[in-house]
This record gives C-alpha cells, structure tokens and sequence, in this order.
C-alpha cells in the first residue's frame, strides 16, 4: 500500500512539474509569435526584450530550451532580419556558457549580415564589445565603443549613451583602470541628471570600481544609493553585499557569493568565481579556493584568458603558501610569472587603452584645430605609444622582479627547513653519539681497553656525522649554483 501512495505521489509531482513546463514553453512561444506578427519596430523591440529575458538574463538550467523556442518559432518566420536575430540569440546563448570565442563568431555573423544604417548595428557592436571584453580584447572592444559613442551623439539618444558609457565603464574596471571608470560614470551621472532620470546603474558600477580601489566608505555610500531604487534584477544587490562585506573582512561574503552563483543568471558568472575563491583564501579555506581556480584552469574556453590565467594562478600559489606547500607554490608563482611575461607582450603588440583614448581625443582636438599637421601628431602620437610601451614593460618587468624574489624567498625557506632539519636530527644525533662514546671511555678503568672496544663505533659515527656535512655542503652548493 505504502509502495502505491509512493509512486502516485511520484507520478504526480513528475505530471505537475511536466505541466509547468510546458506552460512556460508555451507562453514563451506565445510571446515570440506575438512579437514576429507585429509591426517592424514594435517587433524588433519586443523580440529584443525577450533575448533579454529569456537568453541574457535567464536561468541556466532554462538556457538551452528557451533558445530552442526562440530560434524555431524566429526562423519560420517572414521576419527580414531573422538570421540576425538567431545569430544574436546563439552568441549571447554562447557567451552566458562562457564560450566567448564562439559566441564572437555568432555575433561577426550578424554584425556581416546587418546593413551599416540599420538601427540593430548599435545593439550588435554593443554585444560584440562586451564578448571582446571578455575576451580581453580590450582595445578592439573600446574601439566598439567608441564608434557606438558617436553614432548615439549624432542620433541625440541620451538613454542608450548613458548605458554605452556604463559599459564602458565595466571595461575600464575589468582591465583595472578603476579611475577612469569613475570618470566614465560620472559623464553617465550628468547626462542621467539632465533628463531627471534615476542613476542606479551609475551607482552600482562606482560601488564597484571603490570596492577595487579598497575603498570602503564610498562602496558602502554608493551601494545604499543604489538600493533606494528597486531593481528586478538582484544579481547586483548580491553582488554589492559581498564586496561590502569583502572589505570588512566577514565571512558571511562567502554565503553572499554562494547566492549569486546558486542564482543561475549572473552573466558575470566568472568574475564571481573569481571573488569566492578570493574569499576562501581570505577566510583560510584554501582547498575550496584552490579547487575553484583548478576547475577554471582547465577549461578549454578560458585558455586564451591570459590576465584571469595570470590571477588564477596566483590564487593558486597563494593557496599553497597558507597550506605550506613551498615548492607547489613556487612553482604556481612562477607560472603567474611567465604568464605575466606573456600578457606584456600582447599589450606592447597591441597598445593600451590609455594610450588609444589619448589618440583618439587628440585626434579629435586636431581635425577641429589644424587638418595640415596629420604628419607631426603622427609622430607624436608614435611617441606617446612608445612611451606607454616602455612604462608597461618597466610595470611589469617589475612585477616579475618581485614575484622572482617571491619564489627565491620561498626556496630559501625551504632550504632553510631541510638544513635544520638534518642538523636537529642528524648532525645532533651522531656528535651526541661521539661525545657519549668519549665519555664512557674517560670513566672506565681500561680506557685502552674500552677504546677498542668502542673503536668501530666511534668511527661509524664519525663517518655518518661527516656524511650529514657533505649532505649540507651540497644543498648550499646547489642553491648557489643557479
């Protein structure tokens, strides 16, 4: 009898939840068909606000059949511009996956497909810069945004320039140019301020970029601005909890991460793995963290990651220095380090994004103030390149130079460990012999007699006393050697 109520309450809860399902399906459905049969302008902004919903902001358990209804239900429409939108809805699908090389590829396509003056061009340059950005691709996505910038002030669209300029914003505090996105999002609070509109996106990146300055009291200042507006969105609420309590060095920062990863719709699912590691190591769980970091290391989508590469790394050496495994983290340092050595080439290859903005706002100073010294800014500009070049080497030559006296610090201490080891357990123990051996000698009657006797003995511990020696000769020998 029970096994009957067991399976009919089973087969219930399997009915209930299949019919939820298939609810949800069907709305989704519904939406889409409402959207593709409407206007052109009115469907090309409903169907946006549904790649939003439903891919962008969507959980990641309802990823996958969200973007099966969305791409069916798109693609057997009479839409004009329906393959741009499945290539949007894959690129973002791919990038919500972390597969940021893919999702380019989705997005190239759209951007390939989309006409220069169609009004979706903004929307996709704006996607492509985030996925650059991911990518660390920070000059090609800053000049995304910038080309957006200009298109949206000739437009006179305030509301989107205020979301291009915070997300440029995010780029500068991704690629730690905390100052500059405080400026960034001071120009998004002014353009905010002139059209009486609330700034809560404004606040929450600045709470941001203070949390990465360590900056406390303007964190917590800009976060409880930012909550005296409500938002739908809670993934930045979660997030803004654990940095305040981050800084204040609270424990409960991990369960405030563990909620916003448990959330399944944070689209900056990375970064938060990145901080709950850092926080383990902060709180002395250094397995959990070093467990995150291992996991994120070996995915094959974040290879070409090379700064979080760089940070995972660390995160694992640092690990290692709190567990006492000197050499495991000397090794994971020195992997930060030759990742670094790599990062530097890339930037002087590339440039930086200092040194492209200056470009660009000197060039624009230049085509309104004198068109006929193209030549000579060149060459100026050429020198503030090499300029910026040689200081980010001189950065990071410098960066190595310490983690190198890091790591020789550490092999220093491990030297340090194994000499007194050998001289506590070893030298000790054979000159406690010898002198023992001496002893009994000075008190017996015979000590002729009892030298012989102990003879072979006394030159065993002899031996071994100077075989502790040679053993401690040859590891300061072979730590001067390098």
């Amino acid at each position: 009898m029970k096994t009957i109520l067991k399976m009919a309450v089973i087969s219930t809860l399997i009915f209930f939840l299949s019919s939820t399902l298939l609810y949800a399906g069907n709305g989704l459905r519904d939406k889409i068909i409402t959207a593709v049969n409407s206007s052109a302008s009115v469907s090309e902004m409903q169907l946006e606000k549904l790649i939003n919903s439903y891919i962008w902001l969507a959980k990641e358990e309802n990823l996958s059949s969200n973007r099966e209804i969305l791409l069916s239900v798109i693609l057997k429409s009479n839409l004009s511009d329906k393959k741009i939108f499945s290539y949007e809805i894959e690129a973002l699908y791919a990038k919500r996956l972390l597969k940021f090389e893919q999702a380019k590829r989705y997005i190239l396509k759209a951007l390939d497909e989309t006409p220069q003056q169609n009004s979706r061009m903004i929307r996709l340059l704006s996607i492509l810069a985030l996925i650059d950005t991911d990518l660390e691709n920070y000059m090609r996505a800053m000049e995304s945004y910038l080309i957006i910038e200009k298109r949206l002030q000739n437009l006179h669209d305030t509301s989107k320039l205020i979301s291009n300029y915070i997300n440029m914003a995010d780029l500068y505090i991704k690629s730690s140019l905390y100052k500059e996105a405080i400026i960034t999002l001071d120009t998004a609070h002014h353009l905010a301020a002139q059209q009486g509109r609330a700034q809560m996106l404004v606040d929450e990146h600045k709470a941001m970029a203070y949390f990465h300055l360590n900056n406390l009291d303007s964190l917590n200042y800009y976060t409880d601005k930012a909550n005296q507006i409500k938002s739908a969105n809670t993934s930045n609420t979660h997030r803004l909890k654990y940095m305040v309590l981050l800084l204040q060095k609270d424990k409960r920062s991990i369960d405030e991460i563990k909620l916003l990863i448990d959330n399944a719709n944070d689209p900056e699912k990375l970064c938060t793995s990145l901080h709950l590691a850092q926080a383990y190591l902060l709180f002395n769980q250094a397995e959990k963290a070093r467990a995150i970091a291992l996991k994120l290391l070996s995915s094959a989508d974040l290879k070409s990651l090379g700064q979080m590469r760089c940070k995972l790394f660390n995160i694992l050496g640092d690990a290692c220095m709190k567990e006492k495994k000197f050499a495991l983290a000397a090794l994971y340092y020195k992997r930060a380090t030759d990742q670094a050595a790599l990062n530097t080439i890339r930037t002087m290859k590339t440039g930086s994004i200092l040194n492209y903005l200056k470009y660009d706002e000197i060039n624009k100073k230049y085509v309104v103030a004198q068109e006929n010294l193209a030549v000579r800014q060149n060459y100026f500009m050429l020198c503030m390149v090499v300029a910026g070049m040689i200081i980010l080497t001189f950065i990071f030559l410098y960066r190595s130079l310490k983690m190198k006296k890091k790591y020789d610090e550490l092999m220093f201490n491990k030297l340090n460990s194994e000499i007194s080891f050998i001289n506590s357990h070893e030298i000790r123990k054979y000159l406690s012999n010898i002198l023992g051996i001496i002893m009994v000698i000075r008190m017996s009657e015979d000590r002729k007699e009892t030298y012989f006797e102990f003879e072979q003995a006394l030159f065993d511990s002899a031996q071994n006393l100077d075989n502790s020696i040679q053993n401690i000769a040859t590891k300061l020998n072979d730590k001067a050697e390098p």
